[in-house]
């Protein structure tokens, strides 16, 4: 059973067994009665499992809930979800989605030399041309492997699921915080097309 005290403790980091190994694969989070992620996170045929607290949790990969055509365009449906009865997260989405220049909160898990850790990061809602199914955001941490799958927050309330990363060519002219965030682009699925998925 997936517990948890705190709202961040309900993100949590995913790994995949191919044969003996297990490896980490992204960032998972609780939501309803499911789990949460970017769906070619889970695109392998394998077990997969989230870590909580010293806990470790398999997942069959045949109940996975994909979303995704095709797994790395940025326009595609990029979302998974596992049902878990009972979670009782605290995590709900947000009614409206996002818009720009909100700020909102990224919490991820990301490799490093010790391991998986947890970030929570800034980050702020960008305009983007096509705004269909996509919240383009600038982080203020770098968002590295690991993250995809990720929550972007604010008070509990999820605006999207992270789904991919992209460095960006400063802009000339912008406010030096705003020229910080820019250094760190993302896209995440807005929270509207996650609940048109939901099963």
């Amino acid at each position: 059973m997936i517990t948890a005290t705190y709202r961040h403790d309900y993100v949590m980091p995913l790994f995949r067994r191919l044969g003996d190994v297990r490896s980490f694969a992204g960032t998972a989070f609780c939501i309803g009665d499911y789990l949460v992620t970017a769906g070619h996170v889970v695109a392998d045929a394998a077990t997969y499992y989230v870590r909580n607290g010293s806990d470790w949790h398999p997942l069959q990969h045949d109940l996975w809930i994909p979303r995704q055509v095709p797994a790395f365009d940025k326009h595609g449906w990029d979302v998974a979800f596992y049902p878990v009865p009972g979670l009782q997260s605290p995590l709900s989405l947000a009614d409206a989605d996002a818009r720009p220049d909100d700020e909102l909160e990224v919490v991820c898990w990301q490799m490093r030399s010790a391991g998986p850790e947890r970030l929570a990061t800034q980050s702020l809602v960008i305009k983007e041309p096509d705004e269909n199914a996509y919240l383009r955001l600038a982080t203020v941490d770098r968002i590295t492997h690991g993250s995809s799958g990720s929550p972007v927050m604010r008070d509990g309330k999820v605006y999207g699921v992270l789904t991919m990363g992209r460095d960006h060519v400063e802009s000339a002219g912008m406010a030096p915080l705003r020229r910080q965030l820019e250094q760190n682009t993302c896209w995440a699925f807005k929270a509207s097309r996650v609940r048109s998925f939901l099963p």
